[in-house]
């Protein structure tokens, strides 16, 4: 940014993007702009020497041609884009997974003599699993030591008979939900790292992107970060509530299920991933929260 931009903003603006940088926050707002004119400065891709001439190369480009060494790398936005690699990548895991939620039954029967037709004094174990998807689940059902697996749809021959323990279209709903919030964050992802990708060769200089950079950056990171919380929230919720109800063999089976390694996963990554997006933001409100509370009275 000029001198100008940066004048225009408030202190505490000039604070926060102090604070990001890991930069002194001392001083009047003069002293604020003089720091972060010269922090710029020193953050410009060094200059490189070719042919006997100099010239100063956006930031992919001069690591392309000189190599890591040629730049100074910001720490902070370094760790933010990683991690938003990450989670594009974890989105399209998540996507594809069948681990969002686990429901399984079963229950222990007689053997029975396939000859004689009758008891053979052996237990056989029979045992239903359901691996839940955000479009389709996982079954596999075991018999003594046979084992069979297939994949199901919600919207198939067993969930239209209701030949399911489970609500079909409670999982059908929150997987819809959750489906579309990955997709819009995966999109505004996608919008970041495009972006980011054109500065960093200078293709950007001019035009509606560049004019609105700040606009359409603020928009990008919330789409980006809040969807993914808040679909697997949703998730969750929907489906930990999902009825379901016991099997249709002899006895009383054994039914277990809860959230999948996936869903807790997703909820951990994207919690971690908005508190470090938004860490300057969350410190602020803390502070200002914790300023609001009242004095301990001495008497």
């Amino acid at each position: 940014m000029s001198e100008e931009e940066y004048s225009t903003k408030t202190v505490a603006q000039l604070k926060t993007i102090l604070q990001e940088r890991g930069l002194p926050l001392s001083g009047k707002k003069a002293d604020l702009v003089s720091r972060l004119i010269d922090n710029d400065a020193s953050s410009t891709p060094k200059v490189i020497e070719d042919n006997d001439s100099l010239e100063d190369l956006p930031f992919l480009s001069a690591v392309m041609k000189n190599g890591i060494g040629s730049v100074e790398i910001d720490r902070h936005v370094a760790i933010r884009y990683g991690s938003t690699l990450f989670m594009f990548i974890f989105i399209i895991i998540g996507l594809n997974s069948t681990s969002w939620f686990g429901y399984s039954y079963g229950y222990t029967e007689q053997g029975i003599d396939w000859m004689t037709g009758e008891p053979n004094g052996e237990e056989l174990e029979m045992k239903w699993e359901y691996g839940f998807g955000l479009g389709e689940m996982e079954y596999v059902q075991t018999s003594g030591n046979d084992e069979t697996s297939s994949t199901m749809q919600y919207d198939g021959m067993l969930c239209g008979m209701g030949a399911t323990p489970f609500d079909c279209d409670a999982f059908s709903t929150a997987g819809t939900i959750n489906s579309l919030m990955l997709w819009l964050s995966l999109l505004s992802i996608l919008t970041i790292l495009g972006l980011g990708v054109a500065q960093g060769f200078g293709k950007l200089e001019s035009g509606f992107l560049v004019e609105n950079e700040d606009m359409i950056d603020k928009v990008s990171w919330l789409l980006a970060t809040i969807p993914l919380i808040v679909g697997t929230i949703l998730y969750g919720l929907i489906a930990a509530n999902a009825p379901s109800g016991d099997s249709s063999g002899e006895g009383m089976p054994d039914v277990s299920s809860g959230l999948g390694g996936m869903w807790w996963m997703m909820f951990i990554f994207s919690t971690a991933y908005i508190c470090y997006i938004y860490r300057h933001k969350i410190m602020q409100l803390y502070q200002n929260f914790m300023s609001d509370e009242p004095e301990a009275s001495n008497d």
